[in-house]
């Protein structure tokens, strides 16, 4: 096994807590250290959040080990983090944010609008993060002009802007966690919780930051294990191996009346920002719009949610989350009509027969019941004259077929995490978005194109919102997706577990946790 430790003054820092320990223990007798070993939480994931040095953020933030300038609440309204607050200038192309003070890094360095500088110029350059200029807008000038003062000039309006910096697109680490290429070596960031270490495909290991900025954690240990199987996963929790299962597809649907029936476990859900599609390769059979509406037609999404789901899901509005209130269409949420999905693939097919194969990724498909939804799909669609294979590949494979474009279907999650649209439709329906290109979708649209970029720089709410609404309406009939369901994420805690709940970004605030 693999493991991945932290530096030296990592080592130090332990040493110093554990004479700590000793002293207290000397001190308060063996109560102390009784409570001491109830702190620790071990939480089981389905995913590894473990990302990597060439990630931008190393590790996924659940994890609570970095922050960003800002965050989004329960009704995906910008709130500050290390970045207090923010003005615009009239023209609406300038912004200036007034960074929280007497923030430190992990190494005991400084946070400060220099460091912010450096943070968000390696953002913006960075490979991984798609187009950049769709994110952030146009930006001619970032400066620190004072010690916590961070400005941001854009050469056109960019509205929304702190919504566009939340979460993932502004996390800030110390310069010591990079290399001479800015990929991470170390996430030394600001969080409550301090990364220890990493044992490959298996566990994440968290320390308590003594020296954080904000409200102390109560927990002293957290470990974040890596199970599969979700099965095992359940298992593991009712064994007390695990504390508890965290995150997006952490309880699959089924699995919820076995939780709901343990006398110490408690079974929790939260409607969060994600939403499941099915992902089309219009450069096949699917270039024809008609075909891609008669399988989104043949959906009856609400039996879905109600057997599938077991009712833990609602069914699709949209393409855009019902969490994002503000700017959903519900007006193009799609129906069920299996009589108009046979006349329009009958429209596009004829009488021929065409092989469809849905390739599923066996990771993803470990959290959600993507198989499940597969089968039902194949069975709908041999009405169509569709005959469906379903291929299951591990992540690798699954990434590197998209990208040659050697599949027809994949099904899918996306999370809203800035809560705007700008998000979503400039990686998917953007002619040069991330995903469109290295999912090889295939969606080429001038008019949508010109909206997206249009969308992203208008400064008038009503005309921004309409433009949104239009561009939900041309994803309901050119794809290149089709939304299945909205997610209602489960997730479970042992009852010694209290205060562990989730936000609508499926983040647990590890701060609030504590063991009794």
């Amino acid at each position: 096994m693999k493991k991945i430790k932290v530096k030296k003054w990592f080592a130090v820092t332990t040493v110093i807590m554990l004479m700590a320990g000793i002293f207290l223990t000397g001190c308060g007798g063996e109560e102390n250290t009784t409570q001491q070993k109830e702190q620790k939480l071990v939480i089981g994931v389905g995913r590894d959040f473990y990302q990597g040095s060439a990630d931008p953020t190393y590790l996924h933030g659940s994890t609570n080990v970095w922050e960003s300038l800002t965050y989004l609440d329960d009704q995906l309204e910008p709130v500050g983090q290390l970045a207090e607050s923010w003005d615009v200038s009239d023209d609406g192309k300038t912004w200036i944010f007034n960074l929280r003070q007497g923030v430190v890094f992990h190494d005991g360095t400084d946070f400060n609008a220099e460091v912010a500088v450096y943070n968000l110029e390696r953002l913006i350059n960075h490979p991984r993060k798609g187009n950049t200029a769709l994110t952030y807008g146009d930006i001619s000038n970032i400066e620190a002009i004072s010690d916590y003062q961070l400005e941001i000039t854009h050469n056109t309006p960019v509205p929304e802007f702190p919504r566009r910096l939340a979460y993932h697109e502004s996390p800030m680490f110390s310069l010591n966690s990079f290399d001479e290429n800015d990929d991470i070596i170390e996430p030394i960031a600001t969080g409550p919780f301090i990364f220890k270490e990493y044992v490959t495909d298996e566990s994440i290991t968290l320390e308590k930051n003594l020296n954080y900025w904000g409200e102390q954690p109560t927990l002293e240990k957290v470990v974040f294990k890596f199970i599969a199987d979700p099965n095992t996963r359940v298992a593991a929790l009712q064994s007390g191996e695990v504390d508890a299962l965290s995150d997006v597809g952490a309880v699959m649907p089924e699995q919820a009346s076995i939780i709901e029936n343990s006398d110490d476990l408690k079974l929790k859900s939260k409607l969060v920002g994600t939403t499941h599609y099915l992902f089309f390769n219009k450069n096949n059979i699917f270039q024809d719009d008609n075909l891609i509406q008669s399988v989104s037609y043949s959906l009856d999404r609400e039996l879905l949610v109600e057997t599938v789901l077991e009712g833990y899901g609602v069914p699709a509005e949209s393409v855009i989350t019902p969490v994002a209130v503000n700017w959903l269409n519900k007006d193009v949420a799609p129906v069920y009509d299996i009589e108009k999905a046979k006349d329009l693939a009958a429209e596009s097919l004829g009488d021929e027969q065409v092989d469809v194969n849905i390739l599923l990724n066996s990771g993803i498909s470990s959290r959600w019941p993507y198989r499940t939804i597969a089968e039902l799909l194949q069975d709908d669609l041999s009405e169509l004259n569709m005959n469906v294979n379903i291929e299951m590949v591990d992540g690798g494979e699954w990434g590197n077929r998209l990208e040659e474009g050697d599949y027809d279907i994949t099904i899918g999650p996306f999370t809203l995490m800035t809560g705007e649209p700008n998000v979503f439709f400039s990686t998917h329906m953007y002619s040069e978005g991330n995903l469109n290109k290295s999912r090889s979708y295939g969606y080429n649209s001038v008019h949508a194109d010109k909206l997206i970029t249009k969308a992203a720089v208008e400064t008038d709410y009503d005309i921004r919102y309409d433009m949104y609404l239009e561009l939900q309406e041309i994803a309901s009939q050119e794809g290149p997706l089709v939304p299945i369901y909205h997610d209602v994420t489960l997730y479970a805690v042992n009852e010694k577990v209290h205060n562990f709940e989730l936000d609508v970004n499926f983040k647990p605030n590890l701060k609030a946790v504590e063991i009794k």
